[in-house]
């Protein structure tokens, strides 16, 4: 993708680094890239609108939207992690319609369409079939300063979970690491810096094209067209009950 493209020709090259609210970061990449993408999508799309984490919402008669993060994960590509990638959607009203997320550092192009299944590189993918949680590989990315560590501490320990990675990076390429089933579940809890459409909803849905599921803190599915502060996803048989609202601090202490 030319988007992809454009984080990976730009990976050695000095950065140009400013902050947006609540401490967020942008790169002159980041502004690259959305214009790069932006372009090419106002050239073969011209009516269709466009929703776009730094050029913002350019709106247009049609009932289709585009939803663009041009660098989902920008921490990490400051840092040189490598773990940011490219997330598109397509809207028509409240349904999302097609979903990509590219991940030019191992050249992975995941992409489903409503009601197909999920690919990677072409390639169908499905989400694990692991349902116990004391079996399952989970990643976490939550405020280190808030309940919802101490509850997922007190699970860890409580249930013995195989394995709990604890990192943050691209929400999108943690989703689709759920969706290829190299994890069973994937949680994000920061209500103060709340994920956003371009952050989930391409991902959602390659999560549910893969068979899994992408829940809110009651367990009902997630609206990936809000702001979110707490974002469950996981393989469709995983127990994930105590995860869940019912055994989670009230949000307003998170």
């Amino acid at each position: 993708m030319a988007g992809g493209k454009v984080l990976i020709e730009h990976r050695y090259t000095p950065l140009e680094i400013t902050h947006k609210a609540r401490q967020e970061v942008v790169t002159n990449v980041d502004r690259l890239s959305d214009e790069t993408i932006c372009a090419m999508l106002r050239h073969y799309f011209p009516e269709y609108g466009i929703v776009s984490e730094e050029s913002g919402t350019q709106r247009a008669v049609s009932p289709y939207t585009w939803i663009v993060d041009p660098l989902d994960g920008t921490e990490s590509y400051i840092r040189g992690l490598n773990f940011s990638g490219v997330t598109i959607a397509l809207t028509q009203a409240e349904r999302i319609l097609l979903g990509v997320v590219y991940h030019p550092f191992h050249d992975e192009l995941y992409a489903t369409i409503l009601g197909e299944e999920t690919t990677v590189n072409g390639h169908p993918m499905r989400v694990s079939d692991v349902a116990e949680l004391d079996q399952a590989r989970l990643i976490l990315d939550y405020s280190p300063r808030d309940a919802l560590r101490q509850h997922l501490n007190a699970v860890e320990w409580d249930r013995g979970i195989k394995q709990m990675l604890r990192f943050g990076g691209s929400v999108a390429l943690n989703m689709c690491h759920v969706a290829k089933g190299a994890v069973d579940g994937y949680l994000y809890g920061r209500t103060r810096n709340r994920v956003k459409s371009w952050d989930t909803a391409a991902a959602a849905l390659l999560v549910q094209g893969a068979g899994g599921r992408v829940l809110d803190r009651q367990g009902q599915s997630l609206d990936t067209l809000q702001p979110q502060g707490f974002v469950l996803c996981c393989n469709a048989g995983l127990d994930v009950h105590c995860l869940l609202n019912h055994a989670m601090p009230p949000a307003a202490t998170l």
